[in-house]
């Protein structure tokens, strides 16, 4: 009789204590993901106040707005690196903007010069993001790359600009709303 009673209290005593473990993952797991795991793609407003481009006027200028370590950045980099490079050939000016560190923001930007976000700018939306003025040095863009977390020449709301601007006509999308995966600027 001893036996049976010693067993049942292990075995509830092990099914209290695998019931304390499970609710202590299921809590660490809501935990974690309420402070770690956020939402990235958010709606967000970009409102691009006038500011004077970081080149002198002459060409189209663009300044890319990016945050190192954002989740964002994974789908956008190489498309940024071959589309900086193809319209650079063309006489394009490009700067990167955002949080500055010995990096310059990362690999695609490794040998553009740094431009420091302006104060009118200080709510900008978020990264990774881009601005885009003409070869008059009046503002045309100011928004994210594309509306998705990965972005490429036939997604991106940046070629259509940059092309546009190129080809001597005018641009003027600075205030936009859109959904776009996104990080906050630090």
């Amino acid at each position: 009789m001893k036996t049976t009673s010693g067993t049942i209290w292990r075995a509830g005593l092990t099914a209290l204590l695998l019931v304390v473990w499970l609710a202590g993952l299921v809590w660490a797991f809501w935990w974690y993901e309420g402070r770690y795991v956020r939402p990235f793609d958010r709606p967000a407003f970009f409102n691009g106040v006038a500011v004077a481009p970081p080149f002198a006027v002459g060409q189209v200028q663009v300044v890319h707005v990016w945050q190192p370590g954002c989740p964002c950045n994974a789908g956008h980099e190489q498309y940024i690196a071959e589309m900086t490079e193809r319209f650079t050939a063309l006489g394009v000016q490009f700067a990167v903007a955002g949080a500055e560190n010995e990096e310059k923001g990362g690999s695609p930007f490794k040998n553009l010069p740094y431009w420091p976000i302006p104060e009118a700018w200080a709510d900008w939306p978020g990264t990774p993001s881009i601005a885009i003025w003409d070869a008059t040095g009046r503002l045309a863009y100011v928004g994210p790359y594309s509306d998705g977390v990965h972005c490429n020449s036939q997604s991106s709301f940046v070629e259509p600009v940059i092309r546009t601007l190129l080809s001597g006509r005018s641009v003027n999308i600075t205030s936009q709303d859109t959904v776009s995966c996104l990080c906050e600027l630090r």
